[in-house]
Parts: structure tokens; C-alpha cells; sequence
């Protein structure tokens, strides 16, 4: 082995050594940060932070919504198991094969947006481009048919959620419709799961994760005192 491609081998271990030691340092000054930060003063914000993602890079929400009052927002995932995964990846199989190897399909999971204005609650859900692909409304009927359960941190869902702090809790939501429950799986901060198309799961900006928290808890704190049914305990607000 040259001495150059010696160099080069020493030159990169060097660098992702670095890249590793400075990830490490940023993840422990955020742990620090979440540690020393008033949360429940935090939630006297909590309008703010909502307006500044609305009028940054969830500006199509407004526009979506045409006028509608937003009085809270969180995001939200299907209830996607191991199951589903095995089951969808046989189907991508399946298709491929009919198309003799041709195409290959891999099925995805697409950012949704839940909505609360006035006594509804609206759910958007995004196609792979990102762009809105169905906009449902659950009224006050539905939503008082509806159930909310605080679920445990166990696999995919503890990592993500571990991603924005140690206190952060997952729920299974399912919404009335005519014929069943949409089921969903919200957080008590602003989480995608699963590698969602083109969204960051993961931010080393403190002040953000911060906001995201406090965005999510003011959703399920607001969604509580309108539905008593939905509300949950362990709330930042409380």
C-alpha cells in the first residue's frame, strides 16, 4: 500500500473522528440545554413558536386551510408496525415482479398534520412530492366518538422520540369515521417517524427542538379542554 493512499486512509478516519466527536459534544450540550430549560414558562410561547412555523416552512397549512382559524397544530403518523412493513414490503415484491423487474416500488410513509380550529380537527396528508393529497375534517360528533391512549416507548417509536429529550410521550389517536378509526400515532413534540420523504427527524438546534416540544403539548393540551375524552396526563402545561 502506497504511502499516499496511506495518507488519505489516516486523513478520513481523522475527519469522520471529528465529525463524530462534534455530533457527540452537540448532542450532549442539548441534553445539558433541555435540562436547565423552564418548559412550563416555555408553554407561555407556545403562540409564537406556532406563528413563526406557520409563516416559515409550514406556510401551505394557512393556505390549505383558507381562512380557517389554526389554533393548534402537531404532526402526526399512521400506525405503521413491523407487520405492516413485512407486509408492504411482499406487496413492492409483487408489483415488481409483474413488471418484470422494470420498476421497483417501495412503499413510503408520508408526512400528515393534524389541525385543530374552532371544534374540528383537520388532517392533511402529503403525497411523495410533498404536496397535499387529502384533507379530511372530524367534527365535534366524530371527535367525541373519538379515543386517545398514552402508548410505551418501545423500538422505532422510543428512538424517535428520544431524538427530542427524555420526556417526551407517544399516543395512539384513533378518529371516529363513518365506518371505523383512523388510527394515528402522535407525539408531545413535533415528530415524523419512519424516514419520512424529505423531512429532518433529527435537529441539533436546541431552540428548535425546543419549540416543537412546546408546539405539540399546547396541541394536546388544547385538544384536552375541548374534548375531555382526548384529554391526556403528563402535559407540560399541567
Amino acid at each position: 500500500m502506497s504511502s499516499t493512499v496511506i495518507m488519505v486512509i489516516v486523513g478520513m478516519v481523522a475527519i469522520y473522528g471529528g465529525i463524530f466527536y462534534f455530533m457527540q459534544l452537540k448532542k450532549k450540550k442539548q441534553a445539558e440545554m433541555f435540562l436547565n430549560t423552564d418548559f412550563r414558562s416555555e408553554m407561555n410561547n407556545a403562540g409564537t413558536y406556532k406563528n413563526n412555523f406557520l409563516n416559515g416552512e409550514l406556510s401551505f397549512i394557512p393556505k390549505q386551510m383558507e381562512g380557517k382559524s389554526i389554533d393548534a397544530f402537531n404532526y402526526a403518523n399512521i400506525n405503521y408496525t413491523t407487520k405492516d412493513s413485512i407486509k408492504d414490503g411482499l406487496k413492492d415484491s409483487l408489483k415488481g415482479m409483474a413488471t418484470l423487474g422494470t420498476v421497483r416500488y417501495h412503499t413510503v410513509q408520508t408526512p400528515k398534520y393534524l389541525i385543530l380550529s374552532g371544534a374540528d380537527l383537520h388532517l392533511l396528508d402529503t403525497d411523495t412530492d410533498g404536496e397535499i393529497s387529502a384533507h379530511l375534517v372530524f367534527d365535534a360528533a366524530r371527535l367525541q366518538a373519538s379515543t386517545i391512549a398514552e402508548i410505551p416507548l418501545e423500538g422505532m417509536i422510543k428512538a424517535f422520540a428520544k431524538q427530542k429529550g427524555d420526556n417526551v410521550k407517544a399516543y395512539r389517536i384513533s378518529l371516529a369515521t363513518d365506518d371505523s378509526y383512523i388510527e394515528l400515532i402522535i407525539f408531545s413534540a413535533l415528530l415524523f417517524t419512519y424516514a419520512n420523504v424529505g423531512v429532518s427527524t433529527f435537529s441539533l438546534n436546541v431552540q428548535k427542538n425546543i419549540e416543537e416540544i412546546v408546539i405539540a403539548n399546547d396541541f394536546l393540551k388544547k385538544l384536552g379542554e375541548r374534548y375531555p375524552n382526548l384529554k391526556v396526563s403528563g402535559l407540560l402545561a399541567y
